[in-house]
């Protein structure tokens, strides 16, 4: 009886283990498509930024997020978001000196910077502005 117990558990273990590791991997691989997706428009922002607040304010008043997808990620307190926002920044060509918040990688590859910039490029998706001047960096 103690051996049929024993396969019993090396059997339940074994069962545990793998359904950890299927976990662990589906889990990380959706973590990597999430970051690794270049299409996503993706707006990072400081929690004290006085700029952010305006264009937190000009989001949630026009309803931009019925109709643009995007992504918010805070930077000032996420060192993981602000080394995020410093890589798409470089691949935008943007020197790090001049990176700052509100800042938008518009999944075009093209990065915005500044409350101005934000607004102009969130009320282009959304149809509210009908036409922009050139005024993202990294073309």
């Amino acid at each position: 009886m103690s051996e049929k117990k024993a396969v019993y558990v090396l059997i339940g273990t074994i069962a545990l283990i793998v359904a950890l590791v299927l976990w662990g991997v589906r889990s990380g691989q959706s973590d990597k498509n999430i970051q690794d997706d270049q299409s996503q428009i993706v707006y990072y922002y400081g929690d004290t930024c006085p700029h952010c607040k305006v264009v937190s304010e000009f989001l949630e008043s026009n309803h931009i997020a019925d109709t643009v997808a995007f992504i918010k990620k805070e930077v000032w307190n996420d060192q993981k978001n602000a080394a995020e926002m410093e890589r798409r920044a470089a691949a935008c060509g943007i020197d790090p000196e001049q990176i700052g918040v509100p800042f938008v990688y518009g999944g075009d590859g093209k990065c915005y910077i500044g409350e101005p910039d934000v607004k102009k490029f969130f009320g282009m998706k959304a149809g509210l502005i009908v036409s922009q001047e050139s005024t993202s960096s990294g073309q």
